[in-house]
């Protein structure tokens, strides 16, 4: 997922047919902003929908006022979430157009960026699709940051609510059991559930005095 400045956004927004202003890079900024705002500094963009009034959001759609392409158009780039401001339909001074400010650049997706354009994106397999792709990607973002589960602290954590709780002062029987926990746990890092259920059912689990 590529990192996108908002003149990125504005030339991504420009190939689905889409007016993008307000903006040095995009014929430079009018009067009526404020001077230390998001437009002077190069950092927001306007975008309007100038196609004709009647007209679908995508290639082969079903036609749509232009005014409620627009309100659709700031309510995905709301729903997303990725940009630092949005005003659109609603917002006062902003009947007619879209507002998009990003701060900084941000990871964005082409998938995110058509389905705010348009309303739908294709996926990997080539299907076309209305939903909002964020909701995945953030998924999978959340599972290739989670840390990696310690084999050895799951499995005391599941023998402790068993009852094979470990004493404050060890045992020669404790002090073997945790031996033999870290002696069958070290090849457990690259395959941990497979490992754990592999143990679990095997005899040095299941007929090991030390664990009765």
């Amino acid at each position: 997922m590529a990192e996108r400045s908002i003149v990125d956004v504005g030339k991504v927004l420009q190939r689905y047919g889409l007016n993008v202003g307000e903006n040095p890079a995009f014929g430079g900024v009018g009067k009526g902003h404020s001077p230390t705002g998001y437009h002077p500094k190069g950092l927001a963009i306007d975008v309007r929908d100038w196609r004709p009034d009647v007209a679908p959001a995508f290639e082969g759609g079903k036609p749509i006022p232009w005014k409620q392409r627009t309100g659709e158009l700031a309510w995905r780039a709301k729903q997303l979430g990725l940009f630092t401001e949005v005003l659109g339909p609603g917002d006062k001074g902003h009947d007619t157009h879209v507002h998009l400010a990003l701060q900084s650049p941000q990871a964005m997706s082409n998938e995110q960026l058509e389905w705010m354009a348009t309303g739908r994106y294709k996926t990997p397999e080539g299907k076309l699709t209305d939903m909002m792709p964020v909701a995945q990607q953030a998924t999978q973002q959340a599972q290739q940051q989670q840390p990696a589960v310690n084999p050895e602290t799951f499995l005391k954590g599941m023998l402790f609510g068993m009852g094979y709780s470990q004493q404050p002062q060890e045992t020669t029987e404790e002090k073997m059991k945790r031996a033999l926990l870290s002696d069958v746990l070290a090849p457990a890092q690259s395959s941990n559930q497979a490992f754990l259920n592999s143990f679990l059912s095997s005899n040095l689990f299941l007929n090991n005095p030390y664990l009765a």
